[in-house]
C-alpha cells in the first residue's frame, strides 16, 4: 500500500517535528559550510607559503602522526672566532674579519665578507621560517574548528528551543481548525474554529473555515426549510382531493361535472408545482437545457398579454403593453415562462392596472411589469425571489400560487446571462424588471 495514498492511514510527521528538523538542518548546513570554507581558506594561505615552509609543515604533520618531535625552527648559521666573541655578538652574527660561504639546510647560500652576511649572486637567498611554525600557531586551525563545533552545538540547542516554541505557536491554531473540521465532518454544523491572535495567515485560515461552516449551516437550514415548504405545498391540494374523493365515495357530494372540475384544478396545481420544482432543481445544478434561437422579446410579451387578457378582465384589471423590438438569443419557451410568471404575479396583487413594457437600453433589453397594488417593502425585495416566499399568504394560496414563480424568473434570467430585480412602480405598486443582453450582430 502506498503510504501517501488517501485512506491508507499513514500520517506524516507533526508540524513541531518538521520545524525542529528544518531548523537543525539549517544549523548543520551553516556549521558544515563554515568548516568547509575555513579549510579552504587555510589551504589557500598555506599554498602562498614558500616551498621550504610547506615542506616543513608536511614533515611536521608526518612527525606528529608518528609521535616524533620536530624542531620548530632550524638553527641560523654562524661563523665565530673564540669564546669572547660569543658573549658580545648577537645570535646569527659572525666575528669581524671572517669571510666564507655557508650553505643553509633549506638550500640557501650565505656569503660572509668581513663578518657581514650577504646573499651570493645567483643563489637562492636565505629564508627564515615564519612564526607560523611555532607549536601554538600550528594548533590555530584546530582551535578554530573546535570553536565552530561548540558554536554549532549551542546554535543547535537554540534552534531546537526556537523550533519547539514556533511549532507550538503555529500548531495550536492549526490543531484547533483541524478539530473543528472533524466536528463539522461528523455532522456538527455549528462547529467553529477559534480565531487566535498570531500569524495573519493562520488567523485567515480560521476565519475562512468559519465562513465555510456558516455557509454550510445556512444551506442546511434552507434545505430543511425547502423540504418542509414542499411538503406543505403538496399536502394542501392532496388533502383537498382526498376530502372530495371521500365525500364522493360516501355520497355526500354527487358525481357531477363541477366536482370533477374541482379535482382537475387541484391536479393541475400539483402538476405545475412538480414542474416548477424540477425547473429550479435543474437550474441550481446547472443542467437546465436551453434551446436558444433568435427571438423578439416584444413578441413574446405580446403573446403573454393576449393569453392572460381574459384573466385580467375577470379580475377587473386593465392589462396594457408598450414595447419596441428587442432581438435576443434565448429559449423562447423559457422567456415566455418568465413573462407569464411576472404578469400573473402582478395580476394577483394589482387593484386595477398592470402595465407591461419592453424597451432597449444600450446593449440590453429590459422587460418591466408594473402594478398598482400594495407594493413590496424595501427590506423584502430580495426575499421575494426565494422559494415559497409569500408576502400575502392567504391571497397567494387562494389564487393557486405555488410560491415558486419569482424564484423561477430569477433562475431562468440568470441562465440567459441576465438579472432580475424589483422596486417601486410609477403606478404606486411593485415593478419587476428583467434585463437581458441583446443579440450581437456578427
Amino acid at each position: 500500500m502506498n503510504p501517501s495514498s488517501p485512506g491508507s492511514g499513514w500520517r506524516g510527521p507533526s508540524l513541531a517535528v518538521t520545524l525542529l528538523l528544518a531548523m537543525l538542518l539549517v544549523v548543520g548546513l551553516a556549521v558544515g559550510g563554515m568548516f568547509l570554507f575555513s579549510n579552504l581558506a587555510v589551504r589557500r594561505e598555506v599554498a602562498r607559503l614558500p616551498p621550504e615552509v610547506q615542506a616543513y609543515l608536511r614533515a611536521r604533520q608526518e612527525a606528529e602522526r608518528l609521535g616524533q618531535q620536530l624542531a620548530p625552527n632550524p638553527p641560523v648559521p654562524e661563523i665565530r672566532l673564540g669564546d669572547a666573541d660569543q658573549a658580545s655578538l648577537p645570535p646569527g652574527q659572525s666575528s669581524p674579519g671572517v669571510s666564507g660561504t655557508v650553505t643553509l639546510p633549506g638550500g640557501g647560500v650565505v656569503t660572509v665578507t668581513d663578518g657581514r652576511r650577504e646573499e651570493e649572486p645567483g643563489r637562492r637567498p636565505e629564508r627564515a621560517f615564519p612564526a607560523v611554525l611555532n607549536p601554538r600557531s600550528q594548533d590555530f586551525v584546530r582551535d578554530v574548528q573546535t570553536s565552530l563545533v561548540q558554536a554549532g552545538l549551542l546554535a543547535a540547542l537554540v534552534a531546537a528551543t526556537l523550533g519547539l516554541l514556533l511549532a507550538r505557536r503555529v500548531a495550536r491554531p492549526v490543531t484547533a481548525v483541524s478539530q473543528a473540521a472533524a466536528r463539522l465532518a461528523g455532522g456538527d454544523l455549528a462547529a467553529r474554529a477559534p480565531v487566535l491572535t498570531g500569524e495573519r495567515e493562520v488567523a485567515d485560515l480560521a476565519r475562512t473555515f468559519n465562513e465555510m461552516a456558516q455557509s454550510l449551516q445556512t444551506l442546511e437550514r434552507e434545505r430543511q426549510q425547502a423540504v418542509a415548504d414542499i411538503a406543505h405545498e403538496l399536502r394542501t391540494p392532496i388533502a383537498i382531493m382526498q376530502a372530495r374523493l371521500d365525500a364522493l365515495e360516501d355520497g355526500v357530494y354527487p358525481l357531477e361535472p363541477g366536482q370533477v372540475a374541482l379535482l382537475s384544478t387541484q391536479t393541475q396545481l400539483l402538476t405545475r408545482l412538480v414542474g416548477d420544482l424540477r425547473t429550479l432543481t435543474l437550474a441550481d445544478a446547472g443542467r437546465l437545457g436551453l434551446h436558444t434561437r433568435e427571438v423578439d422579446l416584444s413578441d413574446l410579451a405580446g403573446q403573454v398579454v393576449r393569453d392572460l387578457g381574459d384573466r385580467a378582465g375577470a379580475r377587473g384589471v386593465t392589462l396594457t403593453l408598450q414595447s419596441q423590438p428587442a432581438l435576443l438569443i434565448a429559449d423562447p419557451d423559457r422567456m415566455r415562462q418568465v413573462a407569464a410568471n411576472l404578469v400573473e404575479n402582478a395580476l394577483r396583487h394589482a387593484r386595477s392596472e398592470v402595465a407591461v413594457c419592453v424597451e432597449v437600453d444600450g446593449t440590453a433589453a429590459r422587460l418591466h411589469v408594473d402594478d398598482d397594488g400594495p407594493g413590496i417593502p424595501e427590506e423584502s425585495r430580495e426575499q421575494v425571489f426565494t422559494r415559497f416566499t409569500r408576502l400575502d399568504e392567504s391571497r397567494a394560496r387562494d389564487t393557486g400560487g405555488s410560491g415558486l414563480g419569482l424564484a423561477i424568473v430569477r433562475a431562468l434570467t440568470l441562465a440567459h446571462g441576465g438579472q432580475a430585480s424589483t422596486g417601486a412602480s410609477p403606478l404606486g405598486g411593485a415593478r419587476f424588471t428583467v434585463v437581458l443582453p441583446l443579440r450581437r450582430d456578427g
